[in-house]
């Protein structure tokens, strides 16, 4: 560790916390899956949303949400995909969010989406950090 430059450190740091963030979003989901379907389904009965398009949606995201974590904490190549896959998520999330109307939640959202852009912008092509 003492031969990483402090953007190199930077780059895990960002890679750690984006990867615990979009893991646990996943992994708490899943046990109570149905429960948070239908909790977070009924936010959305107002919006132009079909009910079977939201639901299937819902019923995905915390799997894609769990994958997208596991590749951000392998690192490498997978982080790069982990960041895309992470970033495209939030980019659905902030589309029915701003159906909603819900413009704090947006703005949170966007932070999401700054954070995965600056990850992958800390990337060479070959996955690694090309600060340093």
């Amino acid at each position: 560790m003492n031969n990483l430059s402090a953007n190199q450190l930077a780059q895990l740091v960002i890679r750690i916390g984006l990867g615990i963030n979009m893991l646990m979003h996943g992994l708490v989901r899943l046990p109570k899956l149905k429960t948070f379907v239908a909790k977070t389904g009924a936010g959305f009965a107002n919006t132009i949303l079909p009910e079977l398009l939201t639901s299937a949606f819902l019923y995905t995201l915390p799997f894609v949400e769990l994958t997208s974590g596991i590749l951000i904490l392998l690192g490498g190549q997978f982080s790069k995909w982990g960041y895309f896959l992470g970033g495209l998520v939030v980019g659905a999330l902030l589309f029915g969010t701003t159906l909603k109307e819900d413009w704090a939640g947006a703005g949170n959202q966007l932070v999401y989406v700054i954070a995965f852009y600056l990850a992958l912008r800390g990337l060479d092509s070959s996955g690694r950090s090309h600060y340093r």
